[in-house]
């Protein structure tokens, strides 16, 4: 073999080992970015179910199935207000999550990118209970209180995600924005069963 058959071979070598580094590369990269995408997605879960948020859940179960209606001797106070806003922002950076999620998706129809997935099978009933607990504890907190929720930017945000989740099939189109109590919601807190 002549010195430029060794020269054309050394070149075809290190051009094969610098795609190899190339793909490796990618790989690598994909692998990361998509470890990456999950743990966010998992965070964004994590805000919403631990900490102050879980607490202030507690706060909005009760308004929501329990227990305060305008006729009760305890008012509803401060404490409750802030639990309201406290999940409602806790939806509204979840929204803002999964728009980024969206956005940084490295399908172009982010719809299928697993990351997503992933973050609305975590938080689909979250979003239906909610759907129905936000309408009626804005509600009771509104009249029993006599307290003026002014969440506009910050439910619209919610509902968005709840349109989201609905356009997927994961929450029933029955809940409404802001339209609980009323017919139809599916709700267990209309139910007849309950006290």
């Amino acid at each position: 073999m002549g010195t430029e058959a060794w020269s054309a071979l050394a070149g075809l070598s290190s051009a094969t080992v610098a795609l190899a580094a190339v793909v490796i590369a990618i790989v690598a990269f994909r692998s990361e970015n998509r470890r990456a995408r999950f743990e966010n997605a998992r965070a964004l879960h994590h805000d919403l179910t631990t900490g102050e948020v879980g607490a202030a859940r507690t706060i909005i179960g009760n308004l929501h199935y329990g227990g305060l209606t305008p006729s009760d001797s305890r008012r509803v106070g401060p404490d409750e207000l802030t639990a309201y806003f406290t999940v409602l922002w806790c939806f509204e950076r979840i929204e803002a999550g999964r728009t980024a999620l969206l956005r940084g998706a490295l399908r172009t129809d982010g719809t299928n990118d697993e990351a997503v997935g992933y973050l609305d099978a975590l938080i689909a009933w979250h979003v239906a209970e909610f759907a129905c607990g936000f309408a009626v504890a804005r509600s009771r907190l509104a009249t029993t209180a006599n307290a003026d929720v002014s969440d506009g930017s910050s439910s619209a945000a919610f509902w968005r995600l709840l349109q989201a989740m609905q356009e997927r099939g994961m929450v029933d189109p029955l809940y409404r924005a802001g339209s609980c109590p009323g017919p139809g919601c599916p709700c267990s807190c209309h139910s007849p069963s309950l006290p």
